[in-house]
């Protein structure tokens, strides 16, 4: 079009926001973002997933520069290279999965190692199915997640069967169970309650990448649909929350675009640039 995009950093949700409700990512969609990218944007994926589980989708998009993953704990160039981490010591992830454990009974726990998922069984079960033709979330399934953790990790996710539907209770019970000054507690994206070191979030991380890109805060924008996208919307210059999205997320958004599953991302993308 030869006009140049007036965002110059735009953060973009994958499950719920980028892919539609099939988990597939829709032509529109991967067209805008080659247009608004050869327009002067930089593209940025922030995700709860993991680098391996998000590296597939990486390479569908030519157009993406970095990944934002496991809700911001680090960044990642296109090619994988980590360029920014914030991680829960070794030390400190074993004393929360311990606190975990004894208060609450019948959980199942993960982490994100590596950019590698490795997590107890119900965690495995709990993921959303993965289209054909795709590849799987990359995961390490073992019988102890406690015997695994001999390294620091980018986080720990917490599933309960009983509380699948019932989210806030289980969110509740984890923040009184580890009750620490250096982790937060937080919605993964997924039917589990994620545990992070405090400091990071999707939006820490869009802060940190503009920074490294020297791009001004006011000329991010982000694209979320859940509860884990509130720290990068209420950051960015321009929040722009999915059709889909949540309602809490809503109360963060600045504007709101169509479903994934009409192509939001590319029709407010298609929009911005026709004006």
């Amino acid at each position: 079009m030869g006009k140049e995009f007036s965002s110059k950093l735009i953060a973009c949700d994958v499950d719920g926001t980028l892919l539609d409700s099939n988990g597939r990512l829709r032509d529109r969609t991967k067209e805008a973002l080659l247009t608004a990218s050869e327009a002067g944007a930089t593209i940025t994926l922030a995700t709860g997933r993991d680098w391996l589980a998000v590296e597939y989708l990486v390479k569908e998009l030519p157009s993406v520069s970095f990944a934002a993953c496991v809700n911001g704990a680090e960044v990642r160039t296109a090619k994988g290279e980590k360029l920014y981490s914030h991680e829960l010591g070794k030390d400190l992830a074993v004393q929360i999965i311990r606190r975990i454990r004894t208060s609450i009974t019948g959980v199942s726990m993960g982490a994100s190692i590596n950019g590698r998922l490795v997590g107890e069984q119900s965690i495995s079960d709990a993921l959303p199915p993965t289209p054909d033709g795709i590849e799987s979330f990359a995961e390490k399934i073992v019988p102890d997640l406690l015997m695994e953790v001999n390294q620091s990790v980018q986080d720990l996710v917490i599933y309960h069967q009983d509380f699948h539907e019932r989210l806030e209770d289980l969110y509740v019970l984890v923040r009184s169970a580890i009750d620490m000054n250096d982790a937060i507690v937080a919605y993964s994206g997924l039917p589990m309650i994620e545990i992070l070191p405090r400091g990071a979030g999707k939006g820490s991380a869009l802060s940190w990448l503009a920074n490294h890109l020297e791009i001004s805060q006011h000329q991010v924008v982000a694209f979320g649909d859940n509860v884990n996208d509130i720290s990068m919307l209420r950051w960015a210059g321009i929040g722009v929350a999915m059709g889909n999205a949540s309602i809490e997320l809503l109360k963060y958004a600045d504007q709101r675009t169509l479903t994934n599953d009409q192509d939001g991302v590319a029709v407010w993308i298609e929009k911005k640039l026709s004006e």
